[in-house]
């Protein structure tokens, strides 16, 4: 298994300047934590002479700090790097902050040009304010798939699958293939259970569903270091389609039972259990799949473009709701992808001409309930190079959180 890295680029001429920085910086949040709790003290408790912080009151001021801050202040001490790192309180509310935040809209680009990396930037942020983000050892045609502040990340034949922590800059790489196992014939799909806290990867066989499907699980403070073995679903012939969604747990994905996709079926995988289930899909033509506001949502563009989404989970009560589309949107399929807004407008993106020589990369933004469209361009984006493929769009994440799990 390869060993996991962080990319803090630092000279070696500068490592006695950082060992002196970071000691200047230890002394005073100390001076920080003991003048603040001696605040909060009433006048006749407050201590004359050395402070002695409450572990609790410890933890409760370093959950106001910035995440960047945060990764750096690992190195303070243990201590502090096991709270940072893996306390699953300290961690949710690190998530929970980045989601009272103003929503901001990320998109991941992967330039193959050169060295292969990927940028998440926003509409609401110009190109300059956002830093590139390099993951080493993939090939030029992968696959990201964001869960909760993770990425996975996978070259398209699954040679490669590495995990990804953008606010901590860590890299994990999975184990390499073991005897009677070969990853590249398998699809990957990423998911979360928030009740055990575990982030798992689920590896399915490209056909046939009679054969072992596989299961890596990240847990907080360290990663497991194998695969295992699960059940399979018994459907015989099985094509999954490389599109997954996680939602309250469930991994939900399509697949064909033909190898040229003339039937598709919508299964689920419950991320704790590690069950399967089919799930009786509204339409059985191949679909994006959607964060509708917590619900699993389906978006078909076979005859137009209409919205399911899943009104009850429960295997025996399965409700859709209906929600239709612009009918006259013929071209949406050849949009790149989609995703939705916490006010629930859905998210498109595509190539649009402003005027005869030039085009933008431009999102859109639909509204279902009052039944509106917006737009908005995507600075920074060459729409060139993604006409020739030197640029590829990868995927729309609406809700980006920052998360200092350590992943190793």
């Amino acid at each position: 298994m390869k060993r996991g890295r962080e990319y803090y680029p630092i000279s070696r001429s500068s490592g006695s300047f950082v060992s002196i920085a970071l000691s200047f910086v230890k002394s005073v949040f100390a001076f920080l934590i003991a003048w603040a709790t001696q605040r909060l003290l009433p006048t006749e408790q407050r201590p004359s002479g050395s402070v002695n912080v409450p572990l609790d009151l410890m933890v409760e001021i370093l959950k106001k700090l910035p995440a960047k801050s945060l990764v750096r202040f690992r190195c303070v001490s243990k201590q502090w790097s096991s709270i940072i790192s893996s306390r699953r309180d300290f961690l949710d509310s690190i998530v929970t902050r980045s989601l009272a935040q103003p929503q901001r809209m990320h998109f991941i680009f992967h330039h193959c040009t050169s060295k292969p990396f990927f940028i998440f930037t926003s509409t609401y942020h110009k190109m300059a304010d956002n830093q590139s983000i390099f993951i080493p050892a993939l090939t030029s045609s992968c696959i990201y798939k964001y869960v909760r502040g993770l990425i996975l990340c996978c070259s398209k034949r699954g040679f490669n699958i590495v995990i990804y922590n953008p606010t901590t800059r860590q890299a994990l790489w999975l184990p390499d293939k073991q005897p009677l196992m070969q990853l590249y014939q398998y699809t990957y799909f990423f998911g979360y259970d928030h009740l055990e806290n575990q982030y798992k990867v689920l590896g399915l066989p490209h056909q046939d569903m009679e054969r072992a499907c596989l299961v890596f699980t990240l847990t907080v403070p360290t990663a497991t270091k194998s695969w295992r073995y699960v059940e399979s679903i018994g459907l015989g012939h099985h094509y999954p389609i490389n599109h997954d969604i996680c939602i309250n747990g469930v991994i939900y994905y399509q697949a064909s039972t033909t190898e040229y996709g003339s039937t598709y079926v919508l299964m689920s995988f419950d991320v704790r259990f590690e069950k399967f289930n089919q799930v009786n899909a509204p339409t059985n033509h191949p679909s994006s799949l959607i964060n509708y506001q917590g619900k699993l949502g389906i978006m078909c563009c076979k005859k137009g473009v209409e919205i399911w989404v899943m009104e009850h989970t429960d295997e025996k009560t399965q409700e859709w709701s209906k929600i239709f589309f612009y009918e006259e949107m013929v071209s949406f399929k050849d949009w790149f992808s989609s995703g939705v807004t916490r006010g629930g407008e859905i998210v498109s993106v595509h190539i649009r001409p402003v005027h005869h020589n030039r085009d933008a990369l431009c999102v859109s933004y639909y509204d279902p309930e009052r039944n509106s469209m917006r737009y908005e361009d995507i600075d920074g984006i060459s729409t060139k190079e993604l006409k020739h493929k030197d640029i590829l769009f990868k995927g729309v994440v609406t809700d980006h959180v920052e998360n200092t799990m350590c992943l190793y």
